[in-house]
């Protein structure tokens, strides 16, 4: 278990943000699996735009015809319901003109209370008397007139389908064969609002009406069957193109048993194609048709549509319009607004649902006269397709995507999304199949959110620990550096060519004895502090504080050019700092502070291994090497030739502008190779003081005559020289020299000695 941690600890960049993909991998294929109805809509909502882009072309020579109540039959013969002597005339010249069949989308559910006898009735209701009216009496009964037509003609009625008991019951002249199917998957109801006796009896069949719209109120599906409880009943577009060719029986089939010509028996069956006479349709396996919508277009509209009072208007010639009725399956349906069968479609806002039943029954004829195009197909591939693009592009983008920049992230993901979106038009637009890219699409780019906000998060979390780490060590400039581009940090250790720096506090030891706990801890406050900010300012890491010491380095995380000079000018800044300090604080009573203060410092340019060194447990960003020890040494001789600082051989090298003097050529403890040292006077406008400039010569001769040998004639100069250091407070340093001058004199070094001075302690 702790190896686990540790791997996803180490790996935490990775391992998070793959793990939140793979979960909305599972989510998404989850939802896939169960088709939640907000995801579905989506769906819905993008073949929609698909059907607007590209709808189904409509052809004029398609037998259907739709026969429209619409508000100018109206107008012209009357408010509606029209009496059924009316329906008889318009079935009647219907048939003449040699309709093949007429589908009625009306329901004739109730007597015609126009007829002549209930009338009569209504006169003696009303006057309370009883009246002759035998004429009325002796009328033909509109309802009996209106059965005598459909009974002459190959007609078809619609009936509603409710969820309460009616007491009517309806029986489809033919049955349905091909497999028992699972009824708890087919869309049921408890009775039917169909049309009186008299009627339905004298109708070729009965078909119901009703729609299956979307949650948006859309038809985009007609229902090709339902049921009464273990009775199957088919819909009027069903039931019209089975009596136009007299077929015996609806032939139910899944899509195994369509593609095999095999017949199913399953419990669970789900079919998926129904075949009527010589037709044949697919459905969704609750036995949806999806609409393919033709345009609406007045062109179109005037073709495929007859007002119903051109049939009936005698000075109409029938001329006009029976060539668009002979030999076709006509439906009837009301249009006008007041009769509420208006629908919305894909295409069209407002659409007579008659047109919805004409247009299912073009599609079907359409694509057997056409050679294909006119029907929607959603193959039980598309499914597994779907699925597939799930699971292989969501896995595919949470294993890749942390290891892409968040540019690259974003173009994969695009790119996946078009290109399944493509696809899924071109199967539309080529094949007219349906392919619902909304899962996948989603999917991709619900991970890619994901995947991509818990990497900014990550990534934010560790410029703010980094940002609070590094705020005790750099300069808040680099801290922003750093926090806005980590990757300027390399963690775990690399080779840089560093400037390092060593403080420490002469004679803390004994300020120590002389002041409390509370007492050094403020001194050191007040004395690291402003160190501190100095070195900060000029761009320097705090490695750590000792006590009173402070190490630091130049030129890591962040590169600078500039990290020897840097350096040097950090010096010459402290000195000027502490001699503030001893005299601000040498002058007040209210902190103790331990008279004159003084400081060692060295610096040394090389190169270490910079970066978290340490423990698993604990580690700190660090250096180590030969050049941190060498300049450690170097801060040490810095007590030992009294001088306030000192620099290595390869920053002087880089400072060579400053104002320099070389001090020494010296073996320090602990190495062989001897190391030039060198005092920091001051910046590059000291160096070209002529004051300065005479010291340095002066300084060039005095070790000229000491490395050659010439004891007296060194000696003879060190007056002149500290004289001249007193100016800049190291003449201590001359002092140093000379006592070594004496004992030379005593006890000369080896002819071969070169300058070189062995020191004995650190």
């Amino acid at each position: 278990m702790k190896t686990i941690i540790d791997f996803i600890l180490k790996r935490r960049k990775t391992v998070i943000p793959t793990v939140l993909g793979l979960l909305s991998v599972l989510c998404f294929y989850t939802a896939w699996a169960y088709k939640p109805p907000t995801i579905e809509q989506l769906g819905n909502l993008l073949f929609d735009r698909y059907q607007n882009l590209s709808p189904r072309e409509y052809h004029k020579d398609i037998p259907v015809r739709v026969i429209d109540i619409d508000d100018e039959s109206l107008k012209r013969l009357g408010q509606w319901p029209w009496p059924r002597t009316t329906m008889a005339a318009l079935n009647d010249r219907l048939a003449q003109a040699g309709a093949g069949v007429i589908a009625y989308d009306i329901i004739f559910s109730e007597e015609d209370r126009t007829s002549p006898e209930k009338i009569a009735a209504s006169i003696r209701a009303r006057s309370g008397a009883d009246i002759d009216l035998g004429a009325l009496d002796v009328l033909q009964n509109h309802d009996e007139a209106f059965a005598r037509s459909l009974a002459s003609t190959n007609t078809v009625l619609g009936f509603f389908l409710v969820h309460y008991d009616t007491g009517r019951t309806v029986k489809p002249p033919v049955g349905f064969a091909g497999f028992e199917i699972g009824l708890d998957k087919i869309g049921n109801f408890q009775s039917t609002l169909s049309a009186i006796p008299i009627l339905s009896d004298a109708a070729t069949g009965q078909a119901f009406v009703s729609f299956h719209p979307t949650g948006d109120g859309i038809v985009r599906g007609a229902p090709m069957i339902y049921r009464v409880g273990d009775q199957l009943l088919p819909s009027l577009s069903l039931e019209a193109m089975r009596a136009v060719q007299g077929a015996g029986a609806y032939i139910l089939s899944s899509s195994q048993a369509a593609n095999s010509g095999a017949s199913e028996s399953a419990e669970n069956a789900r079919f998926s194609r129904i075949k009527v006479g010589g037709f044949e349709m697919p459905t969704d396996p609750d036995g949806i048709f999806r609409v393919y919508y033709s345009p609406q277009t007045p062109e179109i509209n005037d073709h495929r549509m007859i007002p119903a009072w051109k049939i009936l208007d005698p000075n109409t010639p029938t001329s006009e319009w029976a060539d668009k009725v002979a030999g076709n399956i006509v439906f009837i349906g009301t249009g006008a607004e007041g009769l509420k069968d208006i629908v919305a479609t894909p295409v069209a806002a407002r659409e007579p649902g008659v047109v919805v039943h004409a247009q299912v029954v073009e599609q079907v004829i359409g694509e057997q006269l056409k050679g294909g195009g006119q029907l929607l197909k959603r193959p039980f591939t598309m499914d597994y397709l779907e699925m597939f693009l799930i699971l292989s592009l969501g896995l595919a983008l949470a294993f890749i995507l942390p290891r892409l920049s968040a540019a690259w992230g974003a173009l994969l993901s695009l790119t996946m999304i078009g290109s399944i979106i493509a696809y899924s038009w071109h199967k539309f637009s080529g094949e007219q199949i349906l392919m619902n890219p909304i899962y996948p699409v989603l999917c991709i780019g619900t991970t890619y959110l994901i995947m991509t906000i818990a990497s900014f998060y990550m990534t934010e979390t560790e410029r703010s620990r980094i940002r609070n780490a590094f705020s005790m060590y750099l300069s808040p400039t680099m801290v922003k550096k750093v926090s806005d581009d980590p990757g300027l940090l390399t963690l775990g250790g690399e080779e840089r060519n560093i400037t390092i720096l060593f403080l420490d506090i002469r004679s803390f030891s004994k300020i120590s004895e002389a002041l409390t706990p509370q007492e050094i801890t403020t001194f050191l406050n007040i004395f690291l502090t402003p160190m501190t900010d100095t070195l900060q300012d000029m761009k320097a890491t705090i490695d750590k504080y000792i006590g009173d010491a402070i190490v630091a380095f130049w030129n890591a995380p962040l590169d600078d050019p500039e990290h020897e000079k840097n350096a040097a000018r950090a010096i010459l800044k402290m000195n000027k700092t502490l001699e503030k300090l001893n005299a601000d604080y040498n002058a007040q009573d209210a902190i103790k502070w331990p008279g004159e203060v003084s400081m060692g410092i060295g610096i040394n340019t090389g190169i270490c291994c910079v970066g978290n060194l340490g423990s698993e447990q604990r580690f700190s960003y660090s250096m180590i090497g030969d050049a941190a020890n060498l300049a450690s040494r170097i801060e040490g001789l810095t007590k030992q030739y009294r001088v306030s600082s000192l620099i290595g051989n390869s920053t002087a090298e880089a400072v060579s502008d400053f104002a320099l003097l070389e001090a020494d050529l010296i073996k320090v403890v602990g190495r062989q190779t001897p190391e030039r040292i060198w005092i920091l006077a001051g910046d590059e406008a000291t160096a070209q003081k002529p004051k300065f400039q005479a010291l340095r010569k002066t300084h060039g001769d005095f070790l000229a005559k000491f490395r050659d040998g010439d004891w007296d004639g060194a000696l003879a100069l060190l007056p002149l020289l500290k004289d001249a250091a007193s100016h800049w407070d190291f003449a201590g340093y001359y002092d140093v020299i000379a006592d070594r001058i004496t004992d030379y004199k005593v006890t000369p070094p080896p002819a071969d000695w070169g300058g070189v001075h062995i020191a004995t302690s650190k």
